[in-house]
């Protein structure tokens, strides 16, 4: 980065907050820490960031409500990324509905977040990249992880979301049994009776909603069918 950009951390866990501050300054940010609520407020009524990463569960008044002063009554545009234990869909969509840019679960990494806050810091100068990957009717919007079939947003399991979107960002093509194993769970494999389960959990969770879309390639892996349009 070629100037030092300010990021606000809101994070309780002083542990979590350290490590997240080190690694954020290596990386060329200024990081200001707040460790409740009002602090936060009181810091946002002093400054201007560039970035505000936002913890759910605080003392006094809970990262919602930082966020409804962030977008109703200071009126900023400031990208917001959530930074939380819950991965609960009601959550992530009052996230959103409160005016969140991007919703992050831990335990996570690092690099993840730095990459994230990157890329909403350059979003909001007018560098945008479409972060919606779509095949027929299923919509994966990469940035949220929030899933939509025919609209309707549904709830998947980490490993489920995972082999859906190497599914959709790879349409057509045969994934195989040892890419899955190595995307979900990299120098820890399990057996092949672990990946079973996840492709079955998916298929139950796609059934719920009339997307029957998972074809079985005997002897090499898996990949999505022809893609059923919108009505």
């Amino acid at each position: 980065m070629s100037t030092h950009k300010r990021v606000l951390l809101v994070e309780d866990d002083i542990s979590i907050a350290a490590n997240i501050c080190s690694y954020l300054e290596k990386k060329n940010y200024m990081v200001d820490v707040a460790y409740e609520g009002n602090a936060a407020i009181s810091l946002l009524g002093q400054y201007v960031f560039d970035a505000v990463v936002l913890d759910l569960g605080l003392p006094g008044k809970n990262g919602f409500d930082v966020l409804q002063y962030i977008r109703n009554q200071a009126m900023l545009s400031t990208p917001v990324v959530i930074l939380t234990a819950r991965d609960d869909l009601q959550d992530k969509l009052t996230g959103f509905s409160l005016g969140t840019d991007d919703y992050l679960t831990k335990p996570f990494s690092l690099s993840e977040l730095e990459a994230r806050v990157n890329a909403l810091i350059k979003r909001a100068t007018g560098n945008v990249a479409n972060p919606v990957r779509r095949w027929g009717q299923i919509e994966i919007d990469t940035r949220s992880h929030i899933v939509s079939i025919k609209g309707l947003p549904i709830h998947l399991t980490r490993k489920s979301y995972d082999i859906l979107s190497t599914f959709v960002q790879h349409p057509g093509e045969v994934i195989t049994k040892e890419r899955f194993e190595s995307l979900l769970w990299a120098d820890d494999p399990k057996s092949s009776d672990a990946l079973r389960s996840q492709i079955h959990l998916l298929r139950k969770a796609l059934a719920e909603h009339d997307c029957d879309v998972i074809e079985t390639v005997h002897g090499t892996g898996w990949r999505l069918g022809k893609a059923e349009e919108p009505t």
